[in-house]
């Protein structure tokens, strides 16, 4: 049987992953017993699960009423990309002038490959997976703890919004390519210009994930 630590994992990985995928969207209301009912578990860990996400800055716990999923807002939005364009931009220049090594190399190459693939195929999923781990792995890469942990903060944070960005209108284009030309300015020990790349990308996908929600909702999706 689940230890009741093990079932606490469980119960956040699951109303995590529900809330990115935008199964439970935003204004969603979850009640703790009805969230335990269909984990097949006790409240105590489905509760304790529930506050985890509202440290994740993704619900908001209400007395007797478990928990709602906070609604997403241009401003949201606005203000995480400019800090995971701080936060990345930093991993990459320090990346950058370590320099990359051969191993770390080849692993960014086969998530651009993936990418590569998931667009030929019309796999949005695997895409996504494929792209969260290549900015996961540069920041990783870098060297710095801290900042891998705020950069994972950040892209949960804002992952619902880019699921939707992708259901409504695809991966980019470009977005392989793109990737490309990032490696390849690190792997040739150019940060500036690594450094203002990705600066430039992040505004763009800011841009275009603003845009949508406030297309959708008038600027917030929905409270």
């Amino acid at each position: 049987m689940p230890s009741s630590t093990s079932n606490v994992s469980i119960a956040y990985r699951k109303l995590k992953q529900a809330i990115l995928e935008n199964r439970l969207g935003p204004g969603t209301q979850v009640l703790e017993q009805e969230a335990a009912t269909q984990l097949e578990m006790s409240r105590t860990p489905v509760r304790e699960a529930m506050l985890m996400l509202q440290k994740d800055g993704l619900v908001e716990m209400r007395p007797r009423q478990g928990m709602r999923v906070l609604p997403i807002t241009v401003g949201d939005i606005s203000e995480i990309y400019e800090i995971l364009e701080v936060v990345e931009g930093l991993a990459i220049r320090k990346l950058a002038e370590k320099p990359i090594n051969e191993k770390e190399a080849r692993t960014l190459e086969d998530s651009v490959t993936l990418m590569d693939l998931s667009l030929e195929r019309g796999d949005l999923s695997v895409w996504a997976a494929a792209d969260k781990k290549f900015h996961e792995d540069i920041v990783k890469f870098s060297g710095n703890v801290h900042l891998e942990t705020v950069f994972l903060q950040l892209w949960d944070r804002s992952q619902r919004a880019r699921n939707m960005l992708l259901k409504a209108h695809g991966a980019p284009v470009n977005s392989a390519q793109e990737h490309w030309e990032l490696l390849k300015f690190i792997k040739e020990g150019k940060a500036a210009e690594a450094v203002e790349f990705q600066k430039s990308l992040r505004a763009e996908a800011a841009e275009q994930i603003c845009k949508m929600i406030f297309d959708v909702m008038g600027g917030m999706v929905p409270s």
